[in-house]
């Protein structure tokens, strides 16, 4: 028998889903405590490419740098999927959160009349709070192959505000942007054609049409940003995000430093 979250998001959501990869298997959870666990899980036991798993609820969701991600149970889009793009390189695997963050905005735009902005790496805004992340997870052959990724994101989709100011000011959600409830099995259909092409096209060699589209939504650039490194913090200005997608931010001093891991805060213009 199923589930609630079976018959009102998964069940419509699979209901004429035009895709030839993405969510060819997709599978629906009332609770879990990670969608990018149970990913790859499946990854490692040999699954084919293009499994979704979603969630009404995860109790110990992950985002980056080991942070947790919650969210009430029904207030939001938690999934996770397979990809094998054994032709990317593993130096090239930052194309994925690309990828992720491209589909997602894309989808989100098609259902709604919000417009998403990012901020590296792998953050969704709306009028600068965040909606969404993304978290990619890899193994890989060698330095020349990857075997598979996992590719996780939460999306606030119904969320209200909480009891703590510190999340209410940082936090949006579709709901709050939009000013009404999001229906939640269209915008995972359409999340999940929208991964679809993006996946095909980035398969088919259209690097650059990607990197451009990311690009064309990121808002990082141009601002003076706060890098906190594990060994040391600055303050610069970002420039630009290499082929590898390490973000270049020119210091005080005048020296480009280029981040590959660690947190970038944009500090808040001062007006005078």
């Amino acid at each position: 028998m199923l589930t609630s979250f079976e018959q009102t998001i998964i069940e419509p959501a699979r209901y004429q889903l035009e895709t030839l990869i993405i969510g060819q298997e997709l599978l629906g959870l009332e609770q879990t405590a990670s969608t990018n666990s149970l990913i790859r899980e499946r990854a490692f036991a040999g699954v084919s490419e293009g499994l979704v798993i979603v969630a009404n609820e995860q109790t110990a969701g992950r985002g980056r740098r080991g942070r947790t991600w919650s969210a009430p149970a029904g207030s939001s889009l938690l999934l996770s999927l397979l990809l094998r793009p054994t032709w990317l390189l593993p130096s090239e695997s930052f194309l994925l959160t690309m990828l992720a963050a491209v589909a997602i905005s894309e989808a989100i735009e098609r259902e709604t009349n919000c417009k998403v902005e990012l901020k590296w790496p792998n953050d969704l805004l709306i009028n600068g709070r965040k909606l969404a992340g993304i978290l990619v997870e890899l193994e890989t052959a060698g330095p020349e192959r990857l075997r598979w990724a996992v590719i996780g994101s939460g999306i606030n989709v119904n969320w209200q505000p909480t009891e703590d100011p510190s999340i209410n000011q940082a936090a949006t959600s579709l709901a709050l942007e939009c000013g009404k409830d999001v229906d939640r099995a269209a915008l995972l259909r359409a999340i999940l054609q929208s991964y679809d092409r993006q996946y095909l096209s980035l398969r088919s060699g259209r690097r650059e049409a990607l990197r451009q589209a990311w690009l064309s939504r990121l808002t990082t650039l141009g601002q003076t940003v706060e890098v906190e490194l594990s060994s040391h913090n600055f303050t610069g200005v970002a420039e630009s995000v290499d082929q590898h997608g390490g973000l270049q931010v020119r210091s005080s001093d005048g020296q480009l430093h280029t981040v590959y891991a660690g947190d970038v805060k944009v500090r808040p213009v001062v007006q005078a």
